[in-house]
């Protein structure tokens, strides 16, 4: 994984504890905070998403 990220490592640190995330989805916010225009309100909003979906599928079965 690259070390290099564009917002600053405790709060993404921060932003991957609040949510329990799948190592997909983990690896889809740094993915997302590699971005040049990347913000820690976009990074939870897509954190919301992966674990609404993921909550929705888990209750379908």
């Amino acid at each position: 994984m690259n070390t290099c990220i564009s917002i600053n490592s405790i709060a993404l640190g921060k932003l991957l504890k609040r949510y329990k995330l799948t190592s997909k989805g983990k690896q889809e916010i740094f993915k997302a905070a590699q971005k040049k225009y990347s913000k820690c309100s976009g990074l939870n909003r897509l954190a919301r998403k992966i674990v609404l979906t993921k909550s929705n599928i888990t209750k379908n079965k």
